[in-house]
């Protein structure tokens, strides 16, 4: 980050100051690897997580689960009824929403990612408050999911993995301004004063370690699947070459085509049309899916401010 120029010192300014980025780093790291330091899945997203990896698990049960909860279950009827699906208001129930639009595995993690993100608090308001991070996550995971439809060679991503690790890839921030909200208010900050600043090079400055990094420890110490926690370490390099790379790659392609500021990745070397070349995605292809996705961003930005109430 480039120097900051001068400005009144402030109460908060005034008690970043006595940061010490490497002490903090290295304390936030030792909370990290204490498993019982790490708010535990809640029970449930252990149900639903039970029921992700049940071969057997069925509709009913799914809607079952879904229905326990007023506002989740509200949450998926409105996901359902979105213009780019087609069915408006003919979604009167989760059952609907599910058997029709959304299908089992969509609805089952979606419904995980939203219930998980509720054992985490974080203020709603701000480039990083809670309606901002979803908004972007729900674009960037339907995104994946538009994208995994359009690769050639399907065997190479799980499309229902790919989701699921757009649903997560934010987390890291859900996780930081719930252990340290302070310092996570001061980042919040210090992004709006800065905006064409890259958010990651901040948090590497000012504090020592990044949401990515966060977030792969709240994934691993929440058993979700190893394409998941890759997927969240790795975004900001979609030059990684390492096991389940093709995640890696199309979450940046998405977020890539999204523009997002707060997403922007550490690779500028590697043009998007040659990361899409490696999937075998057209161009064109990928574009139009963009625009489909940014057609619902009025609709997506109603369903944040549900998650958010």
């Amino acid at each position: 980050m480039s120097e900051c120029p001068p400005r009144h010192r402030d109460t908060e300014t005034e008690f970043m100051l006595f940061i010490n980025k490497l002490e903090f780093s290295q304390n936030f790291r030792s909370i990290l690897q204490q498993a019982g330091q790490i708010p535990p899945l809640p029970e449930s997203a252990h149900s639903l997580l039970k029921l992700r990896n049940n071969p057997d698990a069925n509709l009913d049960q799914l809607t079952e689960l879904i229905e326990q909860d007023l506002g989740l279950s509200a949450f998926i009827m409105r996901y359902a009824r979105m213009s780019v699906f087609g069915y408006g208001n003919r979604i009167n129930s989760v059952h609907h929403a599910i058997s029709l639009v959304i299908g089992f595995n969509t609805a089952l993690n979606l419904s995980m990612s939203i219930v998980s993100s509720g054992c985490l608090k974080m203020s709603n308001n701000g480039v990083l408050g809670r309606n901002r991070i979803w908004n972007q996550t729900l674009e960037c995971a339907i995104l994946c999911r538009e994208l995994c439809q359009i690769i050639p060679n399907k065997h190479l991503i799980n499309s229902d993995l790919m989701y699921l690790g757009g649903l997560f890839h934010n987390f890291g921030y859900f996780l930081f301004a719930h252990l340290y909200p302070r310092e996570f208010a001061y980042l919040n900050d210090l992004i709006t004063r800065y905006p064409n600043q890259d958010i990651r090079s901040i948090q590497l400055q000012v504090f020592g370690i990044t949401h990515d990094t966060i977030g792969m420890y709240l994934i691993k110490a929440w058993n979700l699947p190893e394409e998941v926690a890759i997927t969240v370490a790795e975004q900001h390099f979609p030059d990684y070459s390492g096991k389940h790379a093709h995640y890696v790659k199309l979450i940046a392609i998405a977020n890539r085509l999204l523009q997002n500021h707060i997403t922007v990745d550490g690779c500028p070397y590697l043009g998007t049309s040659i990361l899409m070349e490696s999937l075998g995605i057209n161009e064109a292809e990928a574009i139009a899916a963009c625009e489909r996705v940014r057609s619902c961003q009025h609709e997506i930005h109603l369903l944040t401010e549900e998650l958010a109430a």
